[in-house]
C-alpha cells in the first residue's frame, strides 16, 4: 500500500510501504531514502530454502543510480551504479558505509560523480578524494592550533571558554554530570565530529544545535557562533566548497537580556550594599581584598572577573588618572579613576606597602593578590564574601555581575543619557548595548508613574 493511502492509524510497517507508485498505481521500485527509513526498515531477508540471509538493495528516488544495500552480515552501505555508453554491464562504485555516511552525503557524492563522468574524469579519483576529506574533528583541531592559540584577537578568557565549549560539544568529553547526561541521551545527533566536513549538512547542524539546547539555549547559540567561525575559516582554507553553517535568527534560540530576567539593584539597595561592605571591612580584615574587589566593581561598572580582579599595579596610571586595560572582552579599554575608586586604590596600595614591604613576591604586582596558594596569583572568586555582604545588608542576593548592570543604569541617570560616555567608561563595545539600560530606566520610570497615579487617584476619591 502506498504511504499516501495510509491513514493516521496505519503507519508504514515494512520497507515496501515506502515504495513510490506511478500514475497507474504500479511500483516504481524506488524509495525517497531517509536516514530513518534505512535505520528502521532496511532489514536482511531470510531465505528458508537455503537457511541463510540474503542481501537487500533499495533504489533512491531522488538521485538515479544511488542504491543502499544491507549485506548478509548486516552492514549497510551506499553505492552508485552507472551504465557506460556502448556497455551492457553497469559499473558499481562503493560510496561509503551507513550511518558514517548519511543519505544527504551520499546524494552529494553522486552529484560529484555524475559531474566528473560528464567531464570525462575517473569517478574513482573523486571517491578517493572524498575518502581523504577531513572530518570536522580534524578541522576543529587544526583551527585551534593555527588560529585560536595564535591570533591576537582572542583574549585568554575567550580561549579557555571556547576550548571548553568545543571539548563539550565537538569532542563530547564533558566534566559536568548534567552536560554528560545530555550527551548520553542525544549522542546520535551530537556526534558530528566523526563526519567529513564536506558531508555535513544544514540538517545535521540544526539537529546538533537542538540537542545542545537541552543543556541550555544560550550555550547552544554560543557554540554555533564558534562553529560559524570555524566553517568560515575552512572555506578560506579550501577544506570545503560550501558553507552550510549559516543560521537565521529564527533558527537560533531566542535570547533575552539579563535585565529581562533580573532587575538590577536600586539606588537604595546599592547604598545598603556599599554600607555593608565598609562594615565588613572593619569587622573582618581577612576578607579585605575580596571586599575591595567588589567595591571597585561597584564604583567602575567593570566586569569583576576579567577586568577588576586580575588588575596589575602597572596598569594604574596615576598621572593620567586612568586604569589601562590592554585586553578585554571588547578589545583595548580604560576607565577613569574617580573619587570613590581612588579611595579603593589608595587603600590597596597601603595594604601592599605593609604586606609586601622588603619582599619579592609575584603577588605584589596585583591589586587583589590571592591570600592562598593556587594556580593564579590573584583572587579568582569573591562569591563567598558577596553572600555575606548581601546578608549583612538585608538585600536580595543576585549574581555579582549584576553590579555592572546596576552601574550602567545609574551612570545613564547621572549623565542624563550620555550613551557615548557610559559606553567608554563601562567598556561596552557599542552604544546599542548601553541602550538596554535606557530601556530599563524607562520601564522603571513608567512603573513609578503608575504608582503615583494610583496614589493620587485614591487621594482624590
Amino acid at each position: 500500500m502506498s504511504p499516501a493511502l495510509k491513514g493516521h492509524n496505519m503507519p508504514p510497517r515494512e520497507l515496501e510501504d515506502f515504495l513510490i507508485l506511478d500514475s497507474d498505481g504500479k511500483s516504481t521500485g524506488r524509495i525517497k531514502l531517509t536516514n530513518t527509513i534505512i535505520k528502521k526498515y532496511l532489514k536482511r531477508k531470510y531465505d528458508p530454502a537455503t537457511d541463510a540471509y540474503k542481501e537487500t538493495v533499495i533504489n533512491d528516488s531522488e538521485k538515479i543510480g544511488l542504491k543502499t544495500k544491507i549485506n548478509i552480515g548486516g552492514s549497510i552501505s551506499f553505492f552508485f551504479q552507472h551504465t557506460l555508453k556502448n556497455k551492457r554491464n553497469p559499473v558499481k562504485y562503493h560510496l561509503g558505509k551507513f550511518p558514517e555516511m548519511s543519505v544527504d552525503a551520499a546524494r552529494s557524492l553522486v552529484d560529484d560523480l555524475k559531474h566528473a563522468i560528464t567531464l570525462g574524469q575517473d569517478p574513482k579519483s573523486v571517491i578517493a578524494e572524498r575518502m581523504k576529506a577531513k572530518t570536522l574533528g580534524q578541522v576543529v583541531d587544526q583551527w585551534k592550533k593555527n588560529v585560536l592559540h595564535k591570533a591576537a584577537r582572542f583574549a585568554p578568557k575567550s580561549i579557555i571558554d571556547t576550548e571548553q565549549r568545543l571539548t563539550n560539544w565537538i569532542d563530547l568529553s564533558a566534566i559536568s554530570p548534567t552536560t554528560n547526561a545530555v550527551i548520553l541521551k542525544y549522542r546520535s545527533d551530537l556526534n558530528i565530529r566523526i563526519k567529513k566536513m564536506v558531508e555535513i549538512t544544514k540538517d545535521d547542524l540544526i539537529a546538533w544545535h537542538a540537542a545542545i539546547t537541552h543543556a541550555g539555549p544560550y550555550q547552544a547559540n554560543r557554540i554555533v557562533d564558534d562553529l560559524k567561525v570555524i566553517f568560515k575559516w575552512a572555506m578560506a582554507e579550501k577544506v570545503i566548497k560550501e558553507n552550510v553553517c549559516k543560521f537565521t535568527k529564527d533558527e537560533l534560540n531566542e535570547e533575552s537580556t539579563r535585565l529581562d530576567d533580573t532587575d538590577p539593584y536600586s539606588n537604595s539597595e546599592w547604598r545598603l550594599l556599599r554600607k555593608s561592605v565598609l562594615k565588613l571591612l572593619k569587622k573582618n580584615p581577612r576578607i579585605f581584598i575580596s571586599c575591595m574587589g567588589i567595591l571597585l566593581a561597584m564604583y567602575t561598572g567593570r566586569r569583576y572577573k576579567s577586568e577588576v580582579l586580575n588588575l596589575k599595579w602597572s596598569q594604574v596610571d596615576w598621572d593620567a588618572n586612568k586604569v589601562r586595560l590592554p585586553k578585554t572582552k571588547t578589545g583595548k579599554s580604560e576607565f577613569s579613576i574617580n573619587r570613590l575608586s581612588r579611595w579603593v586604590l589608595r587603600s590597596l596600595w597601603a595594604y601592599r606597602s605593609i604586606k609586601y614591604r622588603g619582599k619579592k613576591n609575584i603577588k605584589a604586582a596585583y591589586l587583589f593578590p590571592s591570600i592562598r596558594k593556587g594556580r593564579f596569583p590573584y583572587v579568582q572568586d569573591v562569591r563567598k564574601t558577596w553572600y555575606k555582604i548581601c546578608s549583612t545588608a538585608g538585600v536580595r542576593c543576585e549574581e555579582v555581575y549584576l553590579l555592572r548592570h546596576t552601574w550602567g543604569c545609574m551612570a545613564l541617570e547621572a549623565t542624563n543619557g550620555n550613551f557615548a560616555a557610559v559606553k567608554d567608561e563601562g567598556g561596552w563595545k557599542t552604544t546599542e548595548m548601553v541602550m538596554v539600560y535606557a530601556k530599563y530606566n524607562a520601564r522603571k520610570l513608567q512603573k513609578q508613574s503608575e504608582v503615583i497615579g494610583n496614589f493620587m487617584a485614591r487621594v482624590s476619591a
